[in-house]
């Protein structure tokens, strides 16, 4: 099967390699990229570099985005000048990207070692499909906190089949977020409990889950296979401490929405 785009990147692989070769190891991340378009200006590759674009729910702009470069208008490069290999927020910036300005092919790109090393990221729109799971809290929760699941868990699918799948966990926490505040739902994200070690507060831990209405604890994760036991673990910690009846945790996969409610006992 043919690469995607395999004529354009063969041609910017050349130009990458050039680069590298000619401006030597161990500088910034901006000498490559300026380096970088002069060598695509040479040989004939349409670029255009750090061009911004915003997110917007419901026409207002929550995030503003800014690539490093797009050849042919149609593969997006992320620059990068690291000893590493590349990171998880490698990936969830190109993605992102990708998704943003819906193109179907990224690079990333590290000329920090001493051979420059490239990673074809292909990117296409998932089906919205979601699975949800309330099992555990079947028969343990108030008719009043019914009402508030269904609310705050009507702003989680509105956030999925307005947005899919493809932006990093801060992107999805603030588009959550907004969309709480649009429908007028409380929330706080500066929320801390106090930890009790042997019937003694011992310090306050900032909880890394939004506190809906006081009564509800909601963990938002993404681009991971699946809600994972520390996941459910850390939650069930932060309901603990909180005295808490409550808690969601909502993970936009990679592949499909995630939904599992969960107590804290």
């Amino acid at each position: 099967m043919a690469l995607r785009h395999e004529n354009l990147t063969s041609k910017i692989l050349g130009c990458i390699y050039e680069v590298h070769n000619e401006v030597g190891v161990g500088l910034d991340e901006e000498t490559y990229h300026q380096a970088l378009l002069k060598n695509f200006s040479r040989n004939g590759v349409p670029a255009v570099s750090k061009e911004r674009k915003a997110l917007l729910h419901r026409g207002v702009p929550l995030r503003s985005f800014e690539l490093d470069v797009m050849a042919y208008d149609k593969i997006i490069l992320a620059l990068k000048s690291v000893q590493s290999n590349f990171l998880q927020n490698h990936y969830v910036q190109i993605i992102s990207e990708l998704k943003l300005w819906q193109k179907d092919l990224g690079m990333l790109v590290n000329f920090g070692k001493p051979k420059a090393e490239i990673e074809r990221i292909p990117f296409d729109e998932k089906k919205k499909k979601f699975v949800e799971d309330y099992s555990e809290i079947k028969d343990k929760i108030t008719s009043a906190d019914r009402q508030l699941l269904a609310k705050v868990r009507s702003a989680i699918l509105f956030v999925f089949e307005t947005h899919g799948l493809g932006y990093g966990k801060i992107v999805y926490q603030n588009l959550l977020r907004a969309e709480l505040d649009y429908r007028g739902l409380s929330h706080d994200r500066n929320y801390a409990i106090p930890v009790v070690y042997q019937g003694e507060a011992i310090r306050l831990c900032k909880v890394k889950a939004l506190r809906i209405a006081d009564r509800l604890l909601c963990g938002v994760t993404a681009i991971q296979n699946q809600i994972t036991l520390f996941d459910a673990a850390r939650l069930r910690t932060y309901l603990r401490y909180s005295n808490l009846p409550l808690g969601l945790l909502v993970n936009f996969a990679k592949s499909n929405l995630e939904i599992r409610a969960l107590t804290g006992s």
